[in-house]
């Protein structure tokens, strides 16, 4: 398996791609939601960003091993999910106060050790979550045989996760949308396809390979659920979708919102998609080269307790032979 044979299919089936990661992705985001503090519930759709950001630098710099321990500063991470410097703030204070996050003495942001156990575990799940994703992939077609097993090191798995939530973030810049608006606009799009309306929004897999779902497959999504859903007031919502609306992204019917067919069929759309899904192959590829040794234990040393890793046969001889 060459990594230019899966760039291309998997660009060539971007829509499937972005489709099946989008339902992890976002249900993940749910999940993470319902885990916080009661405090932050009505911050959620700043809070996850940021707690996942702060996540995986942590994962990555125990990985990596570099001298300088030292997290994010409030400006960066701001800066980096392209929030209000004051917003970011406010909240990384109200996280440290409750015990999910900490501000060192330089002003670094990190997570504590042990990290909240909600956190800890929602890690583990995320790392089955890709898995999952990448065999749902496979199975439909959008990626080369050998999706990722549970030989796969389970931090280089998390750390995916995490950055192809990063990454999805990102297309924000090609809408023009902040972080809650996107993610508003990726749920509906997810939603709204008829037969998830069955099951939990963002939990069953779109197959359909490079087609615009057909009006008549697209569910209208009542609002007040979504509010419920995105742990956001009903009047965050209808202001949200109010600004869609007029920006061509939305159409509405009556209480219910869905995705516009110029938003679907739009250049900057499909540019998105093209991108997560040529990321996505980037990473499933630096997951499958990863070889998870004896120093790969960035959430077991943050967590303080040992947890069994997964590996393959000739991996765990190579360990135990150096």
């Amino acid at each position: 398996m060459t990594m230019s044979t899966r760039l291309d299919r998997m660009r060539l089936n971007c829509r499937l791609v972005t489709r099946v990661l989008g339902e992890e992705v976002f249900a993940a985001t749910l999940d993470l939601g319902n885990r916080l503090p009661a405090e932050l519930v009505r911050a959620r759709t700043v809070c996850i960003p940021i707690l996942i950001s702060v996540t995986r630098d942590m994962i990555d710099r125990k990985m990596r091993g570099p001298a300088v321990a030292r997290g994010p500063s409030i400006n960066a991470i701001a800066a980096s999910l392209g929030l209000p410097f004051e917003t970011a703030r406010r909240n990384v204070q109200r996280m440290a106060d409750l015990g999910w996050l900490t501000i060192g003495p330089s002003g670094g942001v990190a997570l504590p050790e042990p990290m909240p156990r909600a956190l800890a575990d929602w890690c583990v799940d995320l790392g089955r979550r890709l898995r999952r994703a990448a065999a749902t992939m496979e199975a439909l077609g959008a990626t080369d045989a050998e999706s990722l097993d549970f030989a796969a090191c389970d931090n280089s798995c998390t750390l995916a996760a995490l950055d192809l939530f990063l990454i999805m973030a990102g297309t924000s810049n090609h809408f023009q949308l902040r972080f809650t608006e996107l993610l508003l606009v990726h749920f509906v799009c997810s939603a709204s396809v008829a037969h998830l309306n069955e099951q939990p929004p963002g939990t069953a897999p779109f197959a359909r390979v490079d087609t615009v779902p057909d009006a008549t497959e697209r569910a209208f999504v009542p609002m007040a659920e979504l509010a419920r859903l995105l742990g956001i007031s009903r009047s965050t919502v209808y202001r949200l979708v109010s600004d869609a609306e007029q920006a061509n992204l939305f159409e509405r019917r009556g209480n219910g919102v869905r995705a516009s067919d110029h938003f679907l069929t739009s250049t900057p759309y499909v540019e998105a998609l093209e991108l997560i899904a040529g990321r996505t192959a980037t990473l499933l590829s630096r997951v499958e080269r990863h070889r998870c040794g004896i120093g790969c234990t960035a959430l077991d040393h943050v967590l303080r307790r040992p947890r069994p890793w997964r590996q393959s046969p000739d991996v765990a001889q190579l360990a135990h032979a150096g």
